[in-house]
């Protein structure tokens, strides 16, 4: 069995995306693979029940002992600290280290690696253009980049539960689709009429809109969102929170304006939890997509 461990030079910078991709990558290639989440505390909780939800892999579905991880498949990969992976890596494991563009400065990234001495390095949200620089920089601090994870907006969409926490929102309606997450975030606009053909441009979207203008509610429902959310109070038709209750959406009411919903929501993106199928198929195919198994 060879071990794989996943580990990052900060928290955040997306070990748990980069796991995911990893064993997914095996499996695909026709090894039999378990997942397992190292550690404690309720971060490793959160992370272990969603790796747990890769489709074809092994998992406990809940933080794990390196020692006590079962031998049972071809390929075992552990997402760990730094920590804990220097402390449980053994002669032939294999050590990936993430590294979130922009987020750890020079002195961090460099000591991270001299410490781990990874076998590879993934960068993880590379902006447009901006991988040479991010390549260079590793190269500078004496690693290799095995692959590299472009910044994507699905992986940094906040989750419903979030939003509605957020706006302190009432939350109803399909209670599968609070820890999921969609890609955009759409504010209505003044008319329906115009709203047909702006809905339609955004697949994946969460609605936000005035409580008072039931036209553009319904006709974002049309369009399928994942969310909507009704601004400055209770919708002024109970049409709209009935189907709420018989269709796969969810409802988030809320005293806010519109302007305060955007203000509260968008320091979310980027610092939510990696939770949710969507975002785990997004993991998935951003890996295959970069060739990220070794």
């Amino acid at each position: 069995m060879a071990r794989r461990f996943v580990t990052s030079t900060l928290p955040g910078d997306g070990k748990s995306v980069v796991a995911a991709g990893l064993a997914a990558a095996l499996r695909a290639g026709g090894s039999t693979v378990r997942i397992a989440r190292a550690d404690d505390g309720e971060s490793a909780a959160a992370d272990a029940a969603q790796l747990a939800r890769l489709g074809g892999v092994r998992s406990n579905g809940s933080p794990s002992v390196v020692a006590e991880l079962s031998a049972d498949t071809d390929e075992l990969v552990i997402e760990a600290s730094p920590e804990t992976t220097a402390a449980s890596r053994a002669e032939g494991d294999q050590v990936l280290l993430v590294v979130r563009v922009g987020e750890a400065d020079d002195a961090t990234l460099q000591r991270a690696i001299a410490d781990l001495q990874p076998d590879g390095v993934v960068l993880n949200a590379v902006p447009e253009h901006g991988e040479p620089a991010a390549r260079a920089r590793v190269d500078a601090a004496g690693g290799r980049v095995l692959a590299a994870l472009p910044q994507d907006r699905h992986l940094a969409a906040p989750t419903v539960r979030s939003i509605a926490a957020a706006v302190e929102g009432e939350l109803s309606g399909d209670a599968e689709l609070f820890g999921e997450a969609s890609r955009d975030l759409v504010v209505g606009p003044v008319s329906a009429h115009e709203g047909m053909d702006y809905f339609r441009k955004y697949p994946d979207k969460t609605v936000v809109s005035r409580h008072d203008r039931v036209d553009i509610a319904l006709g974002a429902l049309d369009y399928e969102p994942l969310c909507l959310v009704l601004a400055g109070g209770a919708p002024t038709l109970p049409y709209v929170a009935q189907r709420a209750e018989r269709e796969s959406f969810a409802l988030i009411v809320t005293g806010l304006t519109t302007p305060e919903v955007i203000n509260a929501v968008g320091p979310l993106y980027g610092a939510d939890q990696f939770s949710g199928a969507r975002k785990l198929q997004t993991a998935v195919a951003l890996a295959a997509a970069a060739g990220i198994a070794p």
